[in-house]
């Protein structure tokens, strides 16, 4: 499964996003994605599990295991962290589709994060020692401690506007599934969702705000579509801020240290066709999540973690 956090949570989640949030793209055999609003914008490039596990590879080979394997909680700031989440950060910079780099160590019960390449830029990105207790579903995620491997996951996201009682639109709900829901169920899900939520309410709600009887309603109300839904896995609504895009209700806020406040920015790519047009109308996005592992060795060859890379590509369906 993606290590990355909201969407972490991804949403990532996914995160997928994560998560969350997460790097939404429509792939087209002409070389350009385009949105169900016709706009075009730069092409993906499908990775295959091999491609991955090789990418995988070069990255562990390359980093330092002594230095990643001496830091401790607080080193987020010395030299040889640094230097690490640097490195990793060089290799997403270089690879479009790569939305997510980290490092992992085992643990005597559990495993940890070492490395997040989102430290520092992010608020949902973890820290050294922040813990992950693996589940009977991570085996090929365990086995990226002794040999490189992989897996890809296929989740669908769907979108509506939220309006506020004079009919404009103030921002959008968005949903997320990793199982195999029609895209035409989760746009009907995400607008009757949208329809639900005060758009007066939620437009009102500022930074700090998390914990009045508005921002908790909304949160409630999304949390009872994914309890009464349970291929539901994630919920949450967001705003446009500008140019940018901003978190307002995420399902998970006060019961996740990934999840999103009021304000928290989205940070916006061109390949976000899919999640902008749910501004707009009603839309949904199938996704595929392929995630390689391989581990790290020390100067004595010795394991001392894993590197994980999360490539994400998605092909919109607009139904």
């Amino acid at each position: 499964m993606t290590r990355q956090n909201l969407l972490v949570g991804l949403i990532v989640g996914f995160l997928a996003l994560i998560i969350i949030a997460a790097a939404l793209v429509s792939l087209f055999p002409s070389g350009e994605t385009k949105s169900a609003s016709g706009e075009t914008g730069p092409a993906s490039v499908a990775f295959s599990q091999d491609d991955m596990k090789a990418l995988a590879v070069d990255i562990a080979a390359r980093i330092d295991g002594d230095a990643m394997a001496a830091l401790q909680p607080g080193d987020e700031n010395t030299t040889a962290f640094i230097a690490i989440r640097e490195q990793l950060d060089a290799v997403r910079a270089s690879n479009p589709n790569i939305v997510y780099i980290g490092t992992m160590r085992k643990t005597a019960n559990a495993t940890e994060y070492v490395v997040d390449t989102n430290y520092g830029s992010n608020s949902y990105a973890t820290a050294i020692g922040d813990v992950y207790v693996p589940t009977e579903n991570d085996t090929v995620f365990l086995a990226g401690f002794v040999e490189p491997s992989a897996e890809t996951y296929t989740g669908i996201s769907g979108y509506a506007p939220v309006r506020n009682s004079s009919g404009t639109v103030v921002g959008l709900v968005g949903i997320d599934t990793w199982s195999a829901v029609a895209p035409a169920n989760m746009k009907a899900l995400a607008a009757d969702t949208a329809a639900r939520i005060d758009g007066d309410a939620m437009a009102a709600l500022q930074p700090g705000d998390e914990n009045t009887t508005a921002f908790i309603a909304i949160r409630d109300q999304l949390d009872a579509v994914r309890a009464s839904n349970n291929t539901i896995t994630y919920a949450y609504t967001m705003r446009k801020a500008g140019d940018a895009v901003e978190y307002v209700v995420d399902v998970e806020y006060g019961s996740s240290k990934y999840a999103a406040a009021i304000g928290d920015p989205y940070a916006q790519s061109a390949a976000d066709a899919v999640i902008l047009t749910g501004f707009v109308k009603p839309c949904a996005g199938t996704y595929t999540d392929t995630v390689a592992y391989a581990p790290i060795k020390n100067s004595s060859g010795a394991f001392v973690g894993l590197v994980g890379v999360d490539a994400m590509v998605a092909a919109m369906q607009d139904v």
